[in-house]
C-alpha cells in the first residue's frame, strides 16, 4: 500500500493518490520482504511525502474501510484527510507496451493485467495543488513517485482518488516474435486446465493484418507460424466460462537489419536461411579458416518495399492534415515568392490587435549592401512585413555581433515612418558579445505561435517550413527575452536596440 500526501505549513495532510497492489497467487508475490504493516515515509520535496507498507491485502481493505467511515487515514501521528465518493466504480487495466499517449489505464504490473476498483475524488483542492507541483517540476517528477505504480503526472484527473489494484495472475503469459517469421506465445500457471482459457493472437505489418486467430491456451508455448515480416503484435487471453478478458498486451517491433558472422577453424563458408538451415557450403581455394555466414534466402524485398510506400503514404496523409487544418506549410527553395505570400498573409491575419508581435530570427541583421536579385528579394520581404504590421507593435529579436557607434544606419531607416514607426529590433548575445543569445526562428501574433524552419536569408537556398504550435511556449520565451532592459548591466544577456 503506497500514500501520495501533500501539505503546506500549519495545514493538514490531504490524499493525493494512494494504490493497494495485490496478487491472488501467495506464492508469486510482488515483494520479497513479509507483510510486517509497518509504515515508512519518505519526504520528495514541494510539499509531498510518500508513505508505504508491506501488509496483508486484509489489513489493507480494513484501512480502506475505515478512509470509507472516516475520510481519514492515521499514520504515525499524521491524519491525513480523504474526501473520496463511497461507491467504488470497477473496471480493467491491461498491459500495453506501445508507448502511445493515447493508450487507456495501463496495469500497475509488469507481468499481469489488472482489475482495478476505483473510489474517486472530485474535490478541487487536491487536483489543484497536484497541478501546481507539476508547474514548479516542469514536467520532471520525483523518480520514487515510480513506487506508486501509476503515471499521476500524466492522469492527472486521479488526484486524490484511492485505487485497489489486484493481478490477474492465474495465468502468465507472453508474446514474443522470432526473426524466423514465428510468434510464441508463452503461457504458466499451476492450474492451467485444458479448454479453461483461449487466446486471440493478432499481428501485423505496415497497417495491413497478416494474422487473427484464436487458439486453445496450453502450458509452455505455442508457435504460430507467419508469412510476413510484421511489426505490431499483441494477443489476449480469455476466460471460456465467461468470456471475459483477463490479460492483454500489444507492442510495436523495433524493425532493424541483423547479421551475424561466426569464424570457425577450418576452410568451408557455410551459408544458412533465416531459421539456421544450411542451404549451401563452398570451399574456397587455400583459405585460413571458415566463415559461418546468416544470410536470407527468403524474399524480404516485398515487405521492405511495402513499409517504404507505407512510411510515405503515412508521411503524406500526416502532412496533408496538417494543411488541412492550417497549422503546416512547406515552400522549396523555388516557391520563395509563395512562402512571402504565406507568411504575410499570416501578419495581415493577426495584426488588427495592439497586442505586440514577435519575429525572433537570428540573421535577420544580415547585411543587405547591394540591389542583386537576393538581396532585392529579401528587401522587398522586409518592407511587404513592416507593411502588413501597421498599427500593431512588431518586435524583432536577431543576434547582431557587430555593434557600436560608428555602425552604420540600417537600412530600412530610409523607409518612410509610416511603415517603420510601430517596428522595433533589439540584439541579443552572451555576455561576452561574441556568442548568440538565441538560436530558434518564430513568429508570434496575437493568435498563434509558428515555428519557422530557416531564417529569410535561407529560404532561397533550403526552403522554410511553417509550423503552428498550441503550447505557448515561445510567446513566454519572447516575452522574457524583450522585458530585458536594453545596456542593462545586472542582464544575463547583452542587449541592445538597433537603430534607435
Amino acid at each position: 500500500m503506497t500514500v501520495l500526501t501533500q501539505h503546506r505549513p500549519g495545514e493538514r495532510f490531504f490524499n493525493l493518490l494512494t494504490v493497494i497492489r495485490h496478487r491472488r497467487q501467495d506464492a508469486l508475490g510482488p515483494w520479497s520482504c513479509e507483510p510486517g504493516e509497518t509504515w515508512a515515509s519518505e519526504e520528495l520535496g514541494n510539499g509531498l511525502r510518500l508513505y508505504s507498507m508491506h501488509a496483508s491485502f486484509e489489513h489493507c481493505r480494513g484501512l480502506v474501510d475505515n478512509i470509507l467511515k472516516s475520510a481519514t487515514l492515521p499514520i504515525d501521528g499524521v491524519e491525513i484527510r480523504y474526501e473520496i465518493e463511497p461507491v467504488p466504480r470497477y473496471h480493467r487495466a491491461f498491459r500495453d507496451e506501445r508507448g502511445l499517449t493515447d493508450a487507456p489505464l495501463r496495469s500497475p504490473f509488469s507481468g499481469h493485467s489488472a482489475e482495478i476498483i476505483e473510489y474517486w475524488s472530485f474535490a478541487s483542492e487536491a487536483r489543484r495543488h497536484w497541478l501546481d507541483v507539476l508547474d514548479t517540476l516542469y514536467g520532471r517528477t520525483p523518480l520514487q513517485l515510480s513506487r506508486l505504480g501509476f503515471p499521476l503526472d500524466r492522469l492527472t484527473d486521479r488526484a486524490g482518488n484511492l485505487m485497489i489494484a489486484g493481478a490477474e495472475d492465474a495465468v502468465c503469459s507472453d508474446l514474443s516474435a522470432q526473426h524466423d517469421r514465428t510468434l510464441m506465445l508463452q503461457v504458466k500457471g499451476d492450474k492451467l486446465l485444458p479448454g479453461t482459457y483461449r487466446a486471440a493472437v493478432w499481428a501485423s505489418h505496415s497497417g495491413n493484418e497478416m494474422l487473427r486467430r484464436e487458439i486453445p491456451v496450453m502450458r509452455e508455448q505455442t508457435e504460430i507460424e507467419l508469412a510476413s515480416d510484421v511489426d505490431h503484435i499483441g494477443f489476449a487471453i480469455f476466460r471460456t466460462a465467461d468470456g471475459q478478458c483477463i490479460d492483454l498486451m500489444e507492442a510495436f517491433l523495433l524493425k532493424q537489419i541483423g547479421g551475424q558472422i561466426k569464424i570457425d577453424s577450418g576452410s568451408t563458408l557455410l551459408f544458412r536461411d533465416r531459421k539456421g538451415r544450411l542451404v549451401h557450403e563452398v570451399s574456397p581455394a587455400d583459405p585460413s579458416s571458415g566463415i559461418d555466414v546468416s544470410i536470407d534466402f527468403e524474399n524480404t524485398e516485398l515487405d521492405k518495399k511495402i513499409r517504404q510506400e507505407w512510411l510515405a503514404r503515412r508521411l503524406h496523409e500526416r502532412e496533408a492534415a496538417a494543411r488541412r487544418e492550417g497549422n503546416f506549410e512547406r515552400f522549396g527553395p523555388d516557391a520563395f515568392e509563395d512562402a512571402v505570400r504565406y507568411f504575410v498573409g499570416l501578419l495581415r491575419q493577426d495584426s488588427d490587435q495592439k497586442t505586440p508581435i514577435y519575429l525572433a530570427d537570428p540573421y535577420f541583421m544580415t547585411e543587405l549592401t547591394d540591389d542583386s536579385g537576393r538581396d532585392l528579394r529579401l528587401k522587398k520581404l522586409c518592407i511587404d512585413m513592416f507593411a502588413a504590421t501597421v498599427g500593431t507593435p512588431l518586435r524583432i529579436l536577431c543576434t547582431k555581433k557587430r555593434q557600436g557607434p560608428d555602425d552604420p544606419a540600417p537600412w530600412w531607416s530610409s523607409l518612410p515612418e509610416q511603415i517603420t514607426a510601430h517596428v522595433r529590433v533589439r540584439s541579443f548575445l552572451n555576455p561576452n558579445g561574441e556568442r548568440r543569445g538565441f538560436h530558434d526562428r518564430y513568429l508570434i501574433t496575437p493568435k498563434r505561435e509558428i515555428i519557422i524552419t530557416h531564417s529569410f536569408n535561407g529560404w532561397q537556398r533550403g526552403g522554410v517550413t511553417f509550423a503552428s504550435l498550441p503550447y505557448d511556449v515561445y510567446r513566454a520565451d519572447a516575452e522574457r527575452l524583450w522585458s530585458i532592459d536594453p545596456d542593462s548591466a545586472t542582464a544575463d544577456l547583452l542587449v541592445r536596440e538597433i537603430g534607435r
